[in-house]
């Protein structure tokens, strides 16, 4: 057998966000990706986490008075979100072939809301700090920026670490859906 073919991360033809716009950039070389939704006039809504405060940013030219931050939501600029990393489009739709092919958190198989209710909804997360605390497993920026376009909140990147894991790990036997599965449904109970 062959060497494990690595899955592709960087999807389509690049593109400036449009409004409504689910984007993620790479974190600490590859080891994580950051999510948001792109809200136009350069701005981001994203689940940012207790880690990070406003005023521990630096001071923006950009972002100006338009930063905003409620609790662990912030609405920051394009350049404060994406730190100096790359801007990616995640996308939605893809069909479950492609989407098993695809590093896991750039894509979803399932379609979006229309681009003014996936704005409303991180609008009023934003307004409302009603997402709830962040959580690396069960309530991520991943999370949010999917809720925001679908309506339900999951984190396909979390799923692909776990799958990577069990694939070399000492799981491999038991399959990554059975853990995958386990995982889905302890994030359903402690939502509850």
């Amino acid at each position: 057998m062959g060497q494990p073919q690595s899955k592709p991360s960087k999807p389509s033809i690049p593109r400036f966000p449009q409004p409504g716009d689910h984007i993620y950039c790479e974190r600490k070389g590859g080891l994580y990706d950051h999510h948001g939704i792109y809200v136009g006039d350069d701005m981001v809504i994203h689940l940012q986490g207790a880690a990070k405060k406003l005023g521990e940013l630096p001071t923006c030219h950009k972002c100006g008075d338009k930063r905003v931050v409620n609790g662990e939501i912030a609405k920051v600029c394009i350049d404060c979100f994406l730190d100096g990393d790359t801007l990616q489009i995640y996308e939605y739709g893809v069909t479950y072939p492609e989407f098993s092919k695809r590093k896991r958190g750039t894509c979803c198989p399932r379609y979006s809301r229309p681009p003014h209710l996936v704005i409303s909804a991180a609008t009023d997360f934003l307004e409302r700090n009603g997402f709830g605390p962040y959580d690396m497993f069960t309530n991520n920026c991943e999370h949010f920026a999917v809720c925001c376009k679908t309506g339900s909140a999951d984190s396909y990147q979390i799923e692909g670490h776990i799958e990577g894991v069990i694939d070399t790990g000492p799981f491999a036997m038991v399959g990554a859906s059975v853990v995958v599965a386990a995982y889905s449904i302890s994030k359903g109970v402690s939502q509850n």
